[in-house]
């Protein structure tokens, strides 16, 4: 009952933050989520919550990239595919070694594999934040476009850093050559594991809906379920669950015709469906932010090192030299 309690509180803290921002638009919607779940920390559930990195990115951000990647259009994604991979991947790995090494000068009690985790952590621009922060903001097209394309596949960019970053502080060792084979490993396997399964599904998707069988009851948890299936396949072979689901969402995304087969009333259905579970989930990600901030401030209050002005220090330092590796 209390998991239950959990998401009916999270799904309340979203409502209420989504009711309060059309009263003041100035401020992005993100924050007012945030300050939502920041409130909700004083319920007894979420005193020193901790979510799993695991269930968050199963249950939240795999669906919201699948969605993501089969509402991308795919032929302006070809044209732009050196500038993605220039972004998503060069800038991704050249902003992990300059920001490692610069928090670790910064601070020297910090080993130099936990610098390096610190930097993956913050160098992908997020999907979820971009579209929310520039909601009520006049971005360039190209711009906004660029930002979106990247954000499909950096996130795993950041994962994969971050996941050899802590196996050479856990080790003691890091390999180069071994770093970038598992790299390639990761993101490509992720790739192509997600374009086979996502070609398999969809063309069980389609098969259904030419033969008859397009039911809501059939068609809706079908597609709800894709995500979670392909994101589960591939970590289990240790890929990039991300970028699996992001392939099969660009994939689904390329058999619109065929998946527009199905009846007028399917369509609307299953639209409206994503478009409602896309945006809850979209609020669970920052008031699941705004909950766990309490917990973090009590952490860093328990340092005895009194080192928060230096981390403090770092977090300007960082923003601003990320601030301008990207506009260069």
């Amino acid at each position: 009952m209390e998991i239950f309690y959990a998401i009916v509180l999270l799904v309340v803290a979203t409502i209420a933050a989504n009711l309060v921002y059309p009263l003041f638009p100035a401020i992005p919607q993100a924050f007012y989520q945030i300050f939502a779940g920041a409130i909700l920390s004083i319920v007894p559930y979420f005193h020193h919550f901790g979510l799993e990195p695991e269930v968050f990115m199963l249950i939240i951000i795999a669906p919201l990239m699948f969605y993501d990647g089969q509402n991308t259009d795919t032929h302006s994604l070809r044209r732009h595919i050196p500038s993605v991979v220039s972004m998503a991947i060069t800038l991704a790995i050249l902003t992990v070694i300059l920001l490692g090494y610069l928090s670790h000068s910064v601070l020297p009690a910090l080993p130099l594999a936990l610098a390096f985790a610190l930097a993956a952590i913050v160098t992908p621009t997020d999907a979820v934040a971009v579209s929310s922060i520039t909601r009520n903001l006049t971005v360039p097209e190209k711009v906004m476009g660029m930002l979106e394309r990247e954000s499909l596949f950096n996130d795993a960019s950041g994962l994969v850093a971050f996941n050899l970053a802590l196996a050479a502080f856990s080790t003691g060792k890091f390999s180069v050559r071994f770093g970038i084979t598992h790299f390639l490993v990761v993101f490509l396997g992720g790739l192509l594991i997600g374009l086979i399964l996502g070609g398999i599904l969809t063309w069980g998707r389609v098969t259904m809906v030419q033969n008859g069988m397009d039911s809501v009851s059939i068609i809706v948890p079908y597609d709800i379920l894709t995500p979670f299936f392909i994101y589960l396949v591939a970590e289990h072979f240790e890929l990039s669950g991300i970028l699996a689901v992001v392939a099969a969402g660009l994939l689904r995304s390329t058999a619109a015709t065929q998946i527009r087969l199905s009846s007028t009333q399917m369509q609307l259905v299953t639209r409206s469906t994503w478009q409602i579970m896309t945006s809850l989930l979209n609020g669970f990600v920052f008031v699941l932010l705004g909950v766990s901030l309490p917990t973090v401030w009590q952490n860093i209050m328990a340092d005895h090192t009194k080192s928060l002005p230096l981390y403090i220090l770092l977090a300007v330092i960082l923003y601003v030299v990320m601030f301008l590796l990207r506009y260069l």
